[in-house]
């Protein structure tokens, strides 16, 4: 998913596999949108492989990761998903074989309705234009009968108004959800060699998950890439990068229930 304009593309893939997520990216994105600058993508296998990093290296694509268990490192993906589940959950048949046909469907609506971000449809913003629905074809709907000069110049004009509207929205939303979260959060101050527990929660075989406790630790900050992601060192010398809404302070003790937000 685009980020600033929230247009969508949805591909079924037999797998998860490296190989194929790497096709996708090629023959579904690149070749037909060119080459983007950064991808965003979570941490899964398929994204770290070796062959997709490859892939990534040779047509010069920048890469960021969201931390594990913190969702809303990629919030506007995870909402995205939730609508599709649930479009798709009630026009699935009863054995669930045909939500791949479904996709395109849904990719059409989606595209062609107004995001509240922007107050714009990913079409007009990625496109310049609404796209063309089947209720056009019963009610009609204006063509444009412009000359090839003159509408690249209108295109032109009306994406640089809807891009400068859309970017001011956006800033206003996320200016919005800083403050709502800047009202729960705590100030946590954590530095370089720092002791932590890290909030880790994990179904383990045998054990009631109510009773067990989901913190693991201690752990050592060795880097703090930002003010709210970490790099952090257990004692048998395992890395992981983590968002600081899963760190608490190391005092002996395992933390309250509470004390992940």
């Amino acid at each position: 998913m685009d980020y600033f304009t929230k247009w969508p593309e949805l591909f079924p893939l037999v797998d998860q596999s490296a190989v194929e997520v790497a096709d996708a990216l090629v023959n579904q994105v690149v070749c037909r949108f060119g080459v983007p600058r950064e991808i965003h993508s979570d941490q899964g296998r398929n994204f770290e492989s070796e062959l997709v990093a490859e892939v990534m290296k040779v047509l010069g694509m920048e890469r960021t990761r969201t931390t594990p268990l913190h969702p809303q490192s990629d919030g506007m993906v995870e909402r995205a998903n939730r609508t599709i589940m649930e479009y798709l959950s009630k026009f699935v048949q009863d054995n669930q074989s045909d939500w791949d046909v479904l996709l395109p469907l849904f990719g059409l609506a989606y595209r062609s309705a107004m995001h509240e971000s922007t107050v714009f449809t990913p079409a007009v913003m990625m496109l310049g234009r609404e796209l063309r629905l089947p209720v056009d074809l019963k009610y009609g709907k204006a063509g444009n009968a412009e000359e090839p000069v003159a509408y690249r110049d209108e295109l032109r004009r009306r994406l640089d108004i809807i891009h400068e509207s859309a970017t001011e929205l956006l800033k206003k939303t996320a200016n919005c959800m800083k403050i709502r979260y800047d009202r729960s959060a705590r100030p946590r101050g954590f530095q370089v060699d720092d002791k932590v527990w890290v909030y880790n929660p994990k179904r383990r075989r045998g054990r009631s998950p109510k009773l067990q406790s989901n913190w693991e630790g201690p752990y050592t900050i060795v880097e703090r890439r930002n003010d709210v992601v970490f790099r952090i060192r257990n004692d048998h010398g395992r890395f992981k990068v983590v968002h600081i809404d899963r760190l608490a302070p190391y005092r002996g003790v395992l933390p309250d229930r509470d004390d992940q937000t």
